[in-house]
């Protein structure tokens, strides 16, 4: 009886176990039957799906009311986040409905994307957009705003707000300007020409620069309105100063027209750190008046090996590029003896010619080195040294009697030098100031410029002007060649 009633109660259990699991069985079948008989979108575990009308669930793309889904090509998962493609294109479908973005999106952040509006295809890189550029960053594809960019190749471009490249000019809050090419967004750097006006870009910044600049040592001047460069005579707060066509500021007073020592002095100075020495230059160009664009352009293509023996052809072309000693001098009187270029013949002659040729003009009378030591070797600012070798300017006189010149040396062209004393001193006063003075020009440390000279003071003849030629309203005659260089560079 015992065996009978346990026979029940496991009979009983098995029962129970299995009306249980039939039970659980035709719940779980309900449900998806009720999800089956239901269409749209449906969430089932967590998951999205879409059912269409005859109960499937769809698979891969959807459109509906304009706007596209996505679902697992498998199990008809609907698609939602990020997804990536077999070719590495990126698109985007919103985290809560799964619709794929198109056009502009700006996310969380304020970063902004832009996604194809028919491929939903992320973009990287440029577009162009209704006649504006963009750029977005090949790994995140956010939009560049509010930003520079500069490529590998060191190109800098300005991104707007509004994440749009800029071109042209610009001005920011500060009222400082750039310039951005027109056609690639480029950002102007260096010296530019802009519709044949000539300007200057910070190198770093991309400012465009106003006022007193100095670049490379050498000073310029850009109008404080219009950024434009300054050349030639120019007056700024009722200074008069001089532009040479490159822009760069002379290193001295410009010749007002006048027959002046001051004068003959401030023409000689023009063409330093700006000639080089050239066998027979100059002589072609002894009724220009000013300096030559071709001496200054040559001037700047050469290096630091220069060397004359390489132009002495005397050729027309040679001779343009530069001045040989006479050449020099003959220009300077030119340049103080009349107005304009091209009257007369010049007064350019061999050097040892240079002192009779000025005496029979009626300019001057000469001096002779017994002359020079029985005034203490005494010489006056504007006197002409020759000889058959060589030719130079006297600047004006230290008071150890030494004296700055300036003069055409195959060393590195017109340059200003200093003598040694009379007793071959050369640790002079002269020499001193000659480095002072030619260590402003930019080429000084490119060429081999010889700040000390030979011992011109007892060498040679030399031309003394007459006051009737050349007056001194300046009162040069009077002055050291300290006092007078500084008059000279002020």
């Amino acid at each position: 009886m015992q065996n009978v009633n346990r026979k029940f109660k496991i009979w009983g259990a098995l029962l129970f176990l299995l009306f249980f699991a039939v039970g659980v069985s035709m719940y779980f079948t309900a449900a998806n039957i009720q999800a089956a008989t239901k269409t749209g979108f449906v969430t089932i575990n967590g998951d999205s799906y879409y059912i269409n009308e005859n109960g499937s669930k769809q698979k891969g793309w959807l459109e509906l009311e304009g706007k596209k889904y996505y679902f697992n090509t498998k199990n008809g998962v609907q698609v939602k986040g990020w997804v990536t493609d077999s070719k590495g294109r990126k698109r985007y479908f919103s985290k809560q409905a799964g619709i794929m973005m198109t056009g502009w999106v700006t996310d969380s952040k304020n970063q902004k994307r832009y996604f194809d509006p028919s491929t939903g295809f992320m973009q990287t890189k440029w577009l162009t957009l209704k006649g504006k550029r963009y750029y977005f960053y090949s790994n995140s594809g956010v939009a560049a705003c509010k930003t520079f960019l500069t490529d590998s190749k060191k190109n800098t471009r300005y991104f707007t707000s509004a994440c749009y490249m800029l071109t042209g000019w610009t001005k920011n809050s500060s009222n400082e300007y750039r310039y951005f090419e027109t056609e690639d967004g480029i950002m102007a750097k260096g010296f530019q020409t802009l519709e044949g006006k000539k300007y200057y870009f910070n190198t770093g910044s991309g400012k465009m620069a106003v006022g007193w600049t100095t670049i490379d040592g050498n000073k310029y001047y850009f109008d404080k309105e219009t950024g434009v460069m300054a050349t030639g005579d120019v007056t700024i707060d009722g200074q008069k100063y001089h532009f040479n066509s490159n822009g760069i500021l002379s290193n001295t007073t410009s010749p007002t027209g006048s027959r002046t020592i001051k004068n003959y002095l401030a023409g000689a100075l023009q063409p330093v750190g700006q000639a080089l020495y050239v066998w027979g230059g100059g002589w072609n160009d002894s009724t220009r008046k000013g300096t030559s664009q071709t001496m200054t352009d040559f001037y700047n293509s050469q290096s630091s090996s220069y060397d004359y023996n390489n132009y002495r052809d005397l050729s027309t072309a040679n001779r343009a590029k530069g001045f040989d000693c006479s050449g020099f001098v003959g220009w300077s009187a030119y340049q103080v003896m009349q107005s304009k270029s091209g009257v007369g013949s010049g007064y350019t002659v061999v050097s040892g010619e240079i002192g009779s040729y000025y005496k029979s003009m009626g300019w001057g009378s000469i001096l002779t080195q017994a002359n020079l030591a029985s005034d203490d070797w005494t010489v006056h600012p504007g006197d002409v040294g020759y000889d058959s070798g060589h030719t130079w300017i006297i600047l004006g006189q230290c008071a150890d009697k030494s004296a700055v010149i300036v003069h055409s040396t195959p060393n590195a062209g017109v340059q200003i030098a200093g003598t040694p004393t009379p007793s071959g001193g050369y640790s002079s006063q002269a020499i001193a100031l000659a480095q002072k003075y030619m260590s402003r020009y930019p080429g000084y440390t490119k060429y081999d410029y010889h700040t000390s000279s030979g011992n011109y003071i007892r060498r040679g003849n030399y031309l003394r002007w007459n006051r009737s030629t050349l007056s001194d309203p300046d009162g040069y005659m009077n002055m050291t060649a300290d006092q007078i260089l500084a008059d000279l560079f002020s």
